[in-house]
């Protein structure tokens, strides 16, 4: 493992390092073997904090809350370097050379950690880490907290088996979480997403087109059909129609329309077409669904 730097830790801040017993045991057990965590911690104004290695063997995301810091990067490309400043998430993948260090002016707030398993450097690409890019922003970084503070607070606890498992769930729910705010992020910056899902919530009884939702958007077609997947991983049209079979099953729970009304409401004109499209979504035709749910109350 690639040690920890050794700056001291002043009131308020903390460094974990989980015992080689455990991270061995989270290296071949199947909840974690993907990925888990080596050490992680919280340095609060880190003046002084400073760390350099030739060779790391891990991954190691560095996020700052406040304050700044600098970091330089060798990749096979050439060196990259650059500032972290409050809201940016550095990720530093195993086997390239780096340093970093808190300003000496306004140093850095940072939460970091240090992980390793069987898809450890296929996190970095997920988190689309490239050799000229190894910063995030994350302005809503704050809907983290729970979850890094509940990872934090097992150092408070006698370290077992069922705890260190307890933390690499914690860090790959961390993970995703930072994925998904890293894409807010960059949807906001074209159109917003929670006004666009209003939109065809409002408008679940029409039959929208491609140019119906790109207009909300103030965009192309094209340009919001490739944004659009970009970000939620499926088309704009597939998108809405998924909506629209939620809101179906919200229909089907509550109410006892029949499923050609409730197809209607949902502005589908042929009650087959949406028996095979919920179908599709669902995996069971309308009427089954609405039988297995009934008899489950």
């Amino acid at each position: 493992m690639s040690q920890p730097s050794s700056w001291p830790l002043p009131a308020g801040s903390s460094r974990v390092v989980l015992p080689l017993e455990l991270t061995s045991m989270l290296a071949q057990h199947p909840l974690s073997q993907h990925l888990y965590p080596l050490a992680y911690g919280h340095y609060l104004t880190a003046k002084g904090h400073r760390a350099s290695r030739a060779k790391p063997t891990d991954q190691l995301i560095i996020f700052c809350h406040s304050g700044r810091g600098s970091y330089r990067v060798t990749t096979p490309a050439g060196k990259v370097q650059g500032t972290l400043g409050a809201g940016q998430l550095l990720l530093l993948p195993a086997g390239a050379a780096h340093t970093y260090e808190a300003d000496s002016k306004q140093p850095w707030s940072i939460y970091w950690a240090h992980y390793d398993g069987k898809l450890a450097s296929q996190s970095m690409d997920f988190l689309a880490v490239s050799e000229q890019s190894f910063v995030l922003n994350l302005p809503h970084w704050q809907e983290l907290l729970p979850p890094v503070t509940e990872l934090l607070n097992l150092q408070h606890q006698r370290w077992q088996q069922q705890r260190a498992l307890l933390a690499a769930t914690l860090l790959q729910h961390l993970l995703a979480q930072v994925l998904q705010l890293a894409n807010q992020t960059q949807y906001h910056q074209d159109f917003d997403l929670l006004a666009l899902e209003r939109f065809m919530q409002d408008n679940s009884h029409r039959d929208l087109d491609l140019s119906d939702l790109a207009a909300v958007a103030g965009l192309s077609r094209f340009h919001f059909a490739k944004k659009f997947k970009a970000v939620t991983g499926t088309s704009p049209m597939r998108y809405f129609s998924e909506l629209k079979i939620r809101l179906a099953c919200q229909r089907l729970d509550n109410s006892t329309a029949s499923i050609r009304a409730i197809a209607q409401e949902l502005g589908f004109e042929d009650p087959y077409y949406f028996s095979r499209l919920f179908k599709k979504v669902m995996g069971v035709a309308p009427s089954n669904y609405r039988d297995s749910h009934q008899r489950r109350r």
